[in-house]
C-alpha cells in the first residue's frame, strides 16, 4: 500500500502569504472608505444621509412605522461607495461596478411631506387620534438628515362593544324556527352570547385600543362566519361601525351594524356544473362535446377529457340543495389547485336562473396545466463537508391515468472528493453516487376512514415510491433499496404540513469492501463493525412542520417548528418472536440478514426576528434522540447523528466533533464520530449591506453523545452530571450572496470551547493553534 504524504507549507511561506493578503485587504478598505459619498451629487441637490424616528409611543413598534417613510438613505454607505468608484457607466466594466453598488438617494421634499402625512394617518388608524407628526430637516454641506418626530398622545380605547345585527342573522340556519321568515329583523347585544360563535369570541374587547386593523379583523371574522351560514350577498363591506367618541377620558363606545338588512338572506345551491378542459384565453371557442352526470355534479367536456368524472366529482364539495358556504368554495378550489395537472380552477356563482331569487348555480371551470415536466440541474455538493458535483434529472407525468396521478422518476449522479479510510488511514480522493427513484402519487388519502370532514379542511395525497442508490467509496460499496408508502396532508394555508409513512422499508447492502477496510473492521469492536453490515429497517415515520411564514401575513417574527418520529423493527421482531424464530448473536434474522429495531425522534425550532429593515436575528435549536433496543444494540450507521459542519457547530469540520469529550480516532472518521443524542443551538446576526450582499456573525453551541458506553467511543456517553461541560462552542463570520434564484454563502468558524482538548485548557479561542481550530464552508441557502 502506498501512503499519501501531505507536506505543509513552510512557516515563512505561510507568514509571507498572510502578510500579502493582509496588506491587500488594508489597501482595499482604505481606498473604499476614502471615497466621498457626495462625489457625484449634482449642484443644488443633496444626498439624503440619514433619517431617524423619535416617538414617545410605547404601543406601536418603530419597525412597523418605518414602512410609511417613503424615502430612505443609502444604508449602509458601502453600496454608495462602490457605486462612486467609477464616474459613469459608459463601459461594460463600469456598468458592472455600478450594478454591484447602489446609486445615491437624492433628497426629495415632496416624499418627506408624503411620509409625514402617511405617518399621521397611520397613527390615527392605530387609535392615536390626538397624535402629531412633523419632520425636522438638517443640512450639512451637500448632505441632509431628516428626523421624524411622532407625539402619540393618549390613545382612544373601546369602553363597550355591541354587535347590533338582526337576531335571526345570529342563528345557524338549522336553528331557525320553521315559522320564522327568511327576512331578518331584530337585534342582539354581544353580552347575550349563549353558544353563538359570532358573539362568543370577539376580537374587540373592552379596553382594546381603537385600532382600525383590529376593527377590520373583527369585520372579516363576522363576515366569514355569516358567509359560511348561507349569506351569499353579505360581505365585510356590508358591515360598518358606529363609534361614539364624544365620551371623555379618550374612550369610545363601538357598535357593529349591517348597512342593508334586505340583502341578508340565506342562499342555497341549485345546479353544480363543471366545465373540464376550459381555456380562459380561448373561452369563445370552447365547445361542449360530451356531458356526464356523476352524482349531483354535471360535468361537461370538450374534445379533451383530461380528468375522469369520478375524480372531478370527488373534489367538488359544493352540493345542490345545500346552504351556501364560502368554506366549501375555498376547499373545492384548493383541492383542484393542488392537482398538478390543473393549471387553474375558477368557481363562479350565478343568480337569476330561478323564480326563487335565493337559489345559486355554481359553475367550475378547470384549465389543464402542463402534463409533462422535465427538470435538470448541475450543482455543487457539500455532503458531509466534502465538495463535489452532482447532476440531477427528474421526469414527471402529471396525469398518467387521467385521475391527476403524478408519476415521477428521478436520476442522480454525483462525484465528490472525500477523505476515506483505507489501511493506515491514508486519504483517498474519489466517491461517486448513482440513484434512481420512481414514485407514484395519488391526489387522495388511500385510507377507508377518511371522509368529507377531512377533505373539507385538508389537501392530502398518497405516494408509493421505490428507490435504488449505489454509493461507491474507495473503501467499500454500499447499496440502498427503499420502498415507502406515505401519506401527506396540509391545511388550506399550508401552514401545518404532515407526512406519515405507514410502511417504510429499507435494505442496506455492502456487496464489496476493500481488503484494507476489511482488515480495519476486524480490529474495531463488534458493535461498530455492525454499522457496516447488511441490515434491514422496516417501520413507520411521522413528520410535522409548522410555520407562520406561509400564513399570508407580513410578520416581524418568522418561525418554523419541525418534529419527526420514526420506529423500526417492532413488527418484524414481534412476528419473529411469535413464530419462535432462532436468534443469532446479532438478533433475529430476515432473509439471512439482521434487521434494526429502534426509536428515533427529533425536534427542531428556528426563528428569525427582524430588528429593522436591514438587520435581523436568527435563532435555531435542535434536539434529537435515538434508542436502539430489542434486535439492535447499536443504531444503523445512516441513522446516527454527527456534529460539526456547515449546518451544525461551524468551528469544527464535519464529523470532527464528539461524541462528548471523545478525542481518539481519526478526525472525520465516520465509524467513531457519531452518536445517538444530538443537541445544538445557534444564533446568527444578519445585516443586509446591499440588496444582494448580507454579512453575518454567529455563535454555535452543541455536541453529540452515545446512549451506551461503546468501547471505541470512550468519553462519548451522555451523563446528566457532565454533559453541559461537553457542549462545544464556536463562533465566526459569514457572507451571504443573494443571487435571486438561490442564496450562496461562505462561513468561517473557529473554536471557542473545545471539550475534547487534551491539555486541560478547553478555552482555545485565538490560541496558537488558530488555523487548526478553524473551518470554512461553501454552502447553498441559510444554515437554518
Amino acid at each position: 500500500m502506498q501512503n499519501k504524504i501531505f507536506i505543509p507549507p513552510s512557516a515563512s511561506t505561510k507568514k509571507n502569504t498572510h502578510q500579502v493578503f493582509r496588506c491587500l485587504m488594508i489597501c482595499f478598505v482604505l481606498f473604499l472608505f476614502s471615497c466621498s459619498t457626495t462625489k457625484y451629487i449634482p449642484e443644488g441637490q443633496y444626498l439624503l444621509d440619514k433619517i431617524s424616528m423619535k416617538t414617545d409611543s410605547t404601543e406601536i413598534s418603530k419597525i412597523n412605522l418605518e414602512d410609511f417613510i417613503r424615502q430612505k438613505p443609502n444604508s449602509p454607505k458601502i453600496g454608495l461607495k462602490i457605486y462612486n468608484l467609477v464616474d459613469n457607466d459608459a463601459t461594460w466594466f463600469k456598468k458592472i461596478i455600478r450594478k454591484l453598488g447602489e446609486p445615491p438617494v437624492i433628497y426629495n421634499q415632496s416624499l418627506v411631506s408624503r411620509s409625514v402625512n402617511e405617518l399621521s394617518i397611520e397613527m390615527k388608524n392605530r387609535g392615536f387620534l390626538n397624535s402629531r407628526v412633523h419632520a425636522v430637516v438638517d443640512t450639512a454641506g451637500k448632505k441632509i438628515s431628516v428626523d421624524y418626530h411622532l407625539h402619540e398622545g393618549i390613545p382612544y380605547r373601546i369602553r363597550n362593544y355591541t354587535i347590533a345585527l338582526p337576531e335571526a342573522l345570529l342563528m345557524n340556519p338549522t336553528e331557525r324556527p320553521g315559522n320564522r321568515p327568511n327576512r331578518l329583523s331584530g337585534s342582539l347585544n354581544r353580552r347575550n352570547t349563549g353558544g353563538n360563535a359570532l358573539l362568543r369570541s370577539p376580537i374587540i374587547k373592552p379596553g382594546t385600543i381603537f385600532d382600525m386593523d383590529v376593527l377590520e379583523q373583527e369585520m372579516t371574522r363576522i363576515s366569514n362566519l355569516l358567509r359560511n351560514r348561507g349569506y351569499y350577498a353579505l360581505t365585510a363591506g356590508q358591515l360598518r361601525y358606529l363609534a361614539d367618541t364624544t365620551l371623555r377620558s379618550n374612550q369610545t363606545d363601538l357598535t357593529m351594524i349591517l348597512n342593508d338588512t334586505t340583502i341578508a338572506e340565506i342562499y342555497r345551491m341549485g345546479k353544480v356544473k363543471v366545465f373540464s378542459g376550459y381555456d380562459p384565453l380561448d373561452g369563445e371557442n370552447y365547445r361542449i362535446a360530451d356531458s356526464i352526470r356523476h352524482g349531483d355534479v354535471e360535468i361537461y367536456y370538450d374534445k379533451l377529457r383530461f380528468l375522469r368524472p369520478a375524480v372531478i366529482a370527488d373534489k367538488v364539495l359544493i352540493r345542490p340543495g345545500s346552504v351556501f358556504r364560502d368554506r366549501s368554495r375555498e376547499a373545492t378550489q384548493s383541492l383542484f389547485q393542488s392537482m398538478a395537472c390543473v393549471g387553474k380552477a375558477d368557481i363562479i356563482y350565478k343568480e337569476g336562473n330561478y323564480p326563487d331569487s335565493t337559489l345559486l348555480d355554481c359553475e367550475i371551470y378547470l384549465t389543464p396545466g402542463d402534463i409533462h415536466s422535465i427538470q435538470t440541474g448541475l450543482s455543487g455538493t457539500n455532503k458531509a463537508g466534502d465538495m463535489g458535483v452532482a447532476f440531477d434529472m427528474l421526469y414527471g407525468h402529471q396525469n398518467l391515468l387521467n385521475g391527476a396521478e403524478l408519476f415521477n422518476i428521478g436520476f442522480r449522479a454525483a462525484y465528490e472528493f472525500v477523505g476515506g479510510k483505507s489501511g493506515d488511514n491514508s486519504l483517498n480522493s474519489n466517491y461517486y453516487e448513482l440513484r434512481i427513484t420512481p414514485s407514484f402519487t395519488f391526489p387522495k388519502i388511500h385510507l377507508p376512514f377518511i371522509g368529507a370532514y377531512f377533505k373539507d379542511r385538508y389537501n392530502g395525497n398518497t405516494q408509493y415510491s421505490l428507490g435504488f442508490d449505489i454509493q461507491k467509496r474507495p473503501e467499500f460499496t454500499r447499496e440502498f433499496f427503499n420502498f415507502n408508502w406515505q401519506f401527506r396532508w396540509s391545511d388550506r394555508r399550508n401552514v401545518a404540513r404532515h407526512t406519515f409513512s405507514l410502511l417504510d422499508v429499507n435494505y442496506v447492502a455492502m456487496p464489496w469492501k476493500s481488503e484494507d477496510f476489511q482488515q480495519y473492521l476486524e480490529k474495531i469492536d463488534p458493535l461498530t463493525k455492525y454499522s457496516y453490515e447488511n441490515v434491514f429497517t422496516a417501520g413507520i415515520n411521522y413528520n410535522f412542520i409548522y410555520t407562520n411564514a406561509r400564513s399570508g401575513r407580513m410578520r416581524q417574527r418568522l418561525y418554523t417548528v419541525r418534529f419527526n418520529f420514526e420506529s423500526s423493527g417492532n413488527l418484524l421482531n414481534g412476528i419473529a418472536s411469535l413464530m419462535g424464530a432462532e436468534k443469532s448473536e446479532t438478533g433475529y434474522m430476515l432473509f439471512g440478514n439482521p434487521f434494526a429495531q429502534y426509536l428515533k425522534s427529533d425536534v427542531d425550532f428556528s426563528e428569525t426576528i427582524q430588528l429593522n429593515t436591514l438587520a435581523g436575528l436568527a435563532f435555531h435549536a435542535a434536539l434529537g434522540l435515538a434508542y436502539p433496543y430489542g434486535n439492535s444494540n447499536i443504531l444503523p450507521f445512516e441513522k446516527r447523528y454527527y456534529a460539526g459542519g456547515p449546518n451544525s457547530v461551524r468551528g469544527w469540520h464535519t464529523r470532527y466533533l464528539g461524541p462528548g469529550s471523545f478525542n481518539e480516532g481519526v478526525p472525520g472518521d465516520p465509524t467513531t464520530h457519531v452518536g445517538d443524542i444530538n443537541l445544538v443551538a445557534n444564533v446568527e446576526y444578519r445585516y443586509k449591506v446591499l440588496e444582494w450582499f448580507e454579512p453575518a456573525f454567529f455563535v454555535d453551541c452543541g455536541n453529540i453523545w452515545t446512549i451506551r458506553d461503546y468501547p471505541n467511543q470512550r468519553q462519548g456517553l451522555f451523563r446528566w452530571d457532565s454533559f453541559y461541560k461537553e457542549l462545544a462552542v464556536g463562533t465566526g463570520i459569514g457572507l451571504r450572496f443573494d443571487l435571486g434564484f438561490f442564496i450562496f454563502r461562505i462561513d468561517a468558524g473557529t473554536r471557542v470551547y473545545d471539550p475534547a482538548c487534551t491539555d486541560g485548557k478547553p478555552w482555545v479561542f485565538l490560541n496558537n493553534q488558530f488555523g487548526n481550530n478553524s473551518a470554512a464552508y461553501l454552502a447553498i441557502g441559510y444554515p437554518f
